[in-house]
């Protein structure tokens, strides 16, 4: 992540990276562009609070579902970070609403692209479901990149589609660098423990 400044606001603006997360109660926007990775925003609707997350679920998540899957722990485990971090800034998970972003299929790849594509849809379904945060927004699939600038303070959200997804970009890159390292470690997040 890196910290810098919105042009047009003089807000801070805070960039995530693939794995990245961050949360304020303070107005700045946060930032990113995915692809076929996913971008959560969750906001505490009364104490105004938010926060951003990306991440990536690696692989197929089998039929016992995702909180006794060892590749659905990633997403849970980098969703749980982002909560967390909301829960310390006073958010209440019981206020928290979600607006969700990504898991392009591009034609490069296709076929692995989808498989991660597929994953990241079901396990979005299932997580936000189980935890009873309602979704606002999913801007869900297609072939295109998002860019995304969260405002944690009011919940807003501003979306522009990508159309160059020249495969020199940094930020493709640095997606498909951190989807090869969380498939190379997909293994090592055991599992799921549920606290009431």
């Amino acid at each position: 992540m890196i910290k810098t400044k919105d042009m047009k606001t003089g807000r801070d603006l805070f960039i995530l990276y693939p794995g990245d997360y961050y949360a304020s109660a303070i107005q700045c926007f946060i930032g990113s562009v995915t692809g076929s990775c996913v971008i959560v925003c969750l906001y505490d609707t009364i104490r105004r609070i938010g926060g951003m997350g990306f991440l990536i679920v690696p692989g197929a998540i089998g039929t016992e579902g995702i909180y006794r899957d060892q590749i659905a722990a990633q997403g849970i485990n980098q969703m749980e970070l982002l909560l967390g971090e909301l829960v310390k800034l006073g958010a209440d998970r019981k206020n928290l609403t979600a607006k969700i972003f990504g898991a392009a299929t591009f034609r490069e790849s296709r076929l692995s692209r989808e498989f991660i594509s597929t994953s990241q849809l079901r396990f979005i379904d299932q997580y936000f479901k189980s935890e009873k945060i309602p979704v606002y927004v999913d801007d869900l699939g297609g072939d295109y990149r998002r860019k995304i600038y969260f405002s944690p303070t009011d919940g807003k959200v501003y979306r522009k589609v990508l159309s160059n997804n020249d495969e020199s970009s940094e930020f493709i890159k640095m997606e498909l660098e951190f989807i090869n390292r969380i498939f190379r470690n997909k293994d090592t997040f055991g599992d799921v423990i549920l606290f009431e």
